[in-house]
């Protein structure tokens, strides 16, 4: 996906227009929740931080998360659809110009996902996770150049859900 092509779907106001069942599949969507992340560096720096996080669907095939921080000067937005031909769900990020993309493989019957994503110079993600109507956790590995950068844990909890 293009930055331009991130930044038409995002700044969509959202409708709707009935969500993809593949979408519907991975758990309830909520319109609003709370993150809280938990990240550890291999420096031995440690970040703990709360942030407020909204949720719309555009066209009925994706799902864009905006995450609104008080740190950031602008909010940060992620796009999750369902890709048929890799049989898998895609994300991506936008940090400048430039867009990240990552994978998510899904056992629907144990509400559990596994991600994957590389970006930048080297980074690489790897990531579970595990999710129920009421709260979603992920731990995910960061490393760069093949060394562990930094660890990440993250608990979001909704406040009010979309569709199930």
């Amino acid at each position: 996906m293009t930055a331009e092509r991130f930044r038409q779907i995002a700044s969509n106001a959202g409708d709707n227009i009935r969500l993809d069942p593949k979408l519907l599949a991975i758990g309830p969507l909520w319109t609003n929740a709370t993150i809280t992340l938990d990240m550890k560096y291999a420096d031995g720096r440690n970040i703990n931080q709360k942030f407020a996080a909204s949720l719309k669907t555009v066209r009925g095939k994706y799902v864009v998360a905006t995450i609104h921080s008080d740190d950031d000067k602008q909010p940060a937005n992620s796009i999750t659809t369902y890709d048929a031909k890799s049989g898998c769900y895609k994300f991506w990020g936008l940090y400048g110009d430039t867009t990240t993309q990552g994978s998510t493989v899904y056992n629907l019957d144990k509400k559990i996902y596994s991600t994957y994503s590389t970006y930048g110079d080297g980074y690489v993600e790897m990531g579970v996770g595990a999710y129920t109507d009421t709260n979603n956790w992920s731990h995910t590995v960061v490393l760069k150049d093949g060394v562990l950068f930094s660890t990440r844990d993250v608990t979001v909890v909704p406040a009010k859900p979309i569709a199930k």
